[in-house]
């Protein structure tokens, strides 16, 4: 059976965390999320280093979440990434990775009403959960590549309204047939 490389993708608070838990409880999947390694990396470096070095951490973060997918996909295993991918800049990493495991790949594209996206952020920033990654303000200055749209991989999509009381479901329902190819 071909391994499964399913990319949950959106904008920040969009619910791509939520989902890829959902999806990756359900199916048995492993999640990996760029914010996990972000907040790991972050976590060794002195207070005063952890603002500066934020975009820093960010980027090799990404590369350490592309890494750790490339070992569960060389098991053999399908695997769930998460993160806000870059559109125009994403594409190639993700599209080299299914191809050197022959993984099928889908995209889930998670998106909410911009006032929707804001509420969630900003209850997020004032959670305090994650202080140096939830910064306030943030879908006021993201670029627009920063996944407004699905990245451009030309895989099965799902378009996901993570405001609709199913969206989780919608998500299984679409991806577990996927998983038996």
């Amino acid at each position: 059976m071909t391994s499964l490389l399913t990319v949950v993708t959106g904008r920040p608070a969009a619910g791509k965390t939520t989902l890829a838990a959902f999806l990756g409880r359900e199916l048995a999947l492993p999640v990996i999320s760029k914010d996990d390694y972000k907040q790991v990396l972050l976590d060794l470096l002195p207070e005063d280093e952890r603002i500066p070095r934020n975009r820093e951490i960010g980027k090799a973060s990404y590369f350490v979440m592309l890494r750790a997918a490339d070992a569960v996909l060389t098991a053999g295993q399908s695997v769930i990434l998460e993160t806000h991918f870059y559109l125009g800049m994403s594409e190639p990493d993700l599209l080299a990775l299914a191809e050197k495991h022959g993984a099928q790949m889908v995209q889930i594209h998670c998106s909410a009403d911009l006032a929707e996206l804001k509420r969630r952020h900003t209850a997020r920033v004032e959670a305090r959960l994650r202080p140096y990654i939830d910064h306030p303000g943030i879908h006021d200055r993201i670029p627009e590549n920063a996944n407004w749209k699905p990245l451009e991989l030309h895989v099965p999509l799902l378009r996901l309204n993570t405001s609709t009381p199913d969206a989780s479901d919608q998500a299984l329902a679409w991806v577990r047939p996927w998983l038996k190819r």
